[in-house]
């Protein structure tokens, strides 16, 4: 059997300790009961599915189908934005401001357009301001921090922060933090020599 650890935090480690002195059982022990009690304790979607059987909503066998189903759909999308994210791996790589990124997808018809840029360096400096005439901009931070500043003020994003910035919107932004990544879509397509 390999062994596996948990990190626990240090407040958690040090009531664990306490709690063995004075009950005289192992951490191990008190960290795998409180987990077994964790895990007998039903999910939404556990109490969903019973509700929906026990009404006559859906079968159990629907439900395993679907299950199924979904499954197999989402490993679909893994695999096809797998092979997206490696058709672009010999495109050009760009580098402006703080940031260096690449296009990792383009559509075959222009209509959308994937890049992954993150920071190349730690000295925070800002892109020019950009203004993408024709094309909606979607941004997803995948890691660390970015300044985006537009007329109107600056937003600061994190990790799993989403934003749009519309077609005509003047923009700069500025990556925080030397782990800063982000994942862009453009739609339509913008031409990279005309930057």
């Amino acid at each position: 059997m390999k062994i596996q650890h948990l990190v626990l935090d240090d407040d958690v480690h040090k009531a664990l300790k306490a709690r063995k002195k004075t009950i005289g059982t192992t951490v191990k022990e008190i960290g795998n009961s409180a987990l077994r009690a964790a895990l007998s304790m039903p999910t939404m979607e556990d109490l969903i599915v019973e509700k929906l059987v026990e009404t006559g909503k859906i079968s159990r066998k629907d439900y395993d189908q679907a299950v199924t189903a979904a499954d197999k759909a989402i490993k679909t999308a893994h695999k096809k934005t797998a092979e997206i994210v490696a058709h672009g791996t010999t495109r050009q790589t760009l580098t402006i401001g703080s940031w260096k990124g690449r296009e990792i997808y383009r559509g075959p018809d222009g209509e959308l357009q994937v890049f992954d840029r993150g920071a190349h360096d730690a000295k925070k400096v800002a892109t020019p301001t950009l203004v993408h005439e024709g094309s909606h901009v979607w941004a997803m931070v995948l890691a660390g921090k970015v300044r985006v500043q537009f007329k109107t003020g600056d937003k600061i994003l994190g990790p799993h922060d989403t934003l749009h910035v519309t077609p005509g919107t003047p923009h700069s932004t500025t990556p925080l933090t030397k782990s800063t990544r982000v994942l862009l879509v453009f739609a339509p397509a913008i031409d990279l020599d005309k930057r």
